[in-house]
């Protein structure tokens, strides 16, 4: 995906990660690590995959928007910042 070096799980999923087992929970946790760090796609089954599915989604547009807030913060950069004060 990119360089970041963290990704965001919203509490709104806790209601739909609990139907999972702590077998598919743990399973999912390190697949969205994985996708994370270098978009490899996971080999999942059942519940996990649907559940997986849904974060992925989420995941790839917070990663379109940080990309987005990256390259107006270097446009903004090469402005050259606001100019200083005056002391007058």
């Amino acid at each position: 995906m990119s360089e970041k070096k963290s990704f965001i799980l919203y509490h709104d999923y806790r209601e739909h990660l609990e139907l999972l087992s702590n077998e598919d929970r743990g399973a999912l946790l390190m697949a969205l690590f994985d996708y994370s760090e270098n978009g490899t796609p996971p080999l999942l089954e059942g519940s996990a995959k649907m559940a997986f599915s849904f974060i992925k989604a989420q995941m790839d547009r917070d990663a379109e928007k940080y990309e987005a807030r990256c390259k107006a913060n270097r446009e903004n950069g090469l402005k050259g910042g606001r100019p200083r004060e005056s002391p007058d």
